[in-house]
């Protein structure tokens, strides 16, 4: 059996991208493409079905992305990440979850392949990329089994990624070969440097 059958993706865009001027991230347009469309197509090869967590714009982020889009249950305060993967869980139909986060425009092939395999080998509950120096907690893998727990931390106020993750079994995965899968469009500037040399 493929590991993809095992595993839902899940493409982050509910947040209120301030830095970008609160202009929807994944709609912001690189060269040809809306940022979104380069997370679906390093994504959706990866696993067997694939949704986008957002809480505005669903209409336009579905057709641009031949998915089902997720809005978090109270999407009002744009509450962050953790609620974005809550969003995710629930969602799943699968074991497990990857994750990643819509401003990736460079996702490595092997991202959730490597993920499950350390995630399944040490026995973890969620299996995080590191790009060397830093844990990369929205680029992830977790088991659904975990949905409880993480609608107690956010219903007891967590909103704090890793340290939910902390509070379960981690496993970390060495990404630091590949650090252009790090770079986050976050800012105007950074849109356009981008755009200028993609193969950074």
């Amino acid at each position: 059996m493929s590991i993809k059958t095992l595993i839902t993706g899940v493409i982050l865009a509910g947040g209120k991208a301030q830095r970008m001027g609160g202009q929807d991230k994944g709609l912001c347009r690189v060269n040809t493409k809306f940022l979104i469309e380069y997370a679906v197509a390093g994504l959706r090869p990866q696993v067997s079905e694939l949704f986008v967590n957002a809480n505005r714009n669903q209409a336009q982020y579905a057709a641009l992305c031949e998915c089902p889009v997720i809005a978090d249950q109270d999407c009002a305060d744009f509450s962050g990440p953790l609620v974005g993967i809550a969003s995710g869980l629930r969602a799943a139909r699968t074991e497990y979850v990857a994750f990643i986060p819509c401003d990736a425009p460079v996702i490595h092939p092997e991202l959730v392949t490597r993920l499950y395999q350390a995630l399944s080998s040490a026995r973890a509950e969620v299996s995080v990329a590191h790009d060397g120096v830093h844990l990369q907690p929205t680029f992830a893998l977790l088991t659904r089994r975990l949905l409880p727990a993480l609608e107690q931390a956010l219903n007891a106020g967590e909103r704090k990624v890793y340290k939910f993750y902390q509070e379960h079994h981690l496993v970390t995965v060495d990404f630091s070969t590949t650090p252009q899968m790090f770079l986050n469009l976050n800012t105007p500037e950074q849109l356009l440097s981008f755009a200028q040399h993609p193969s950074i």
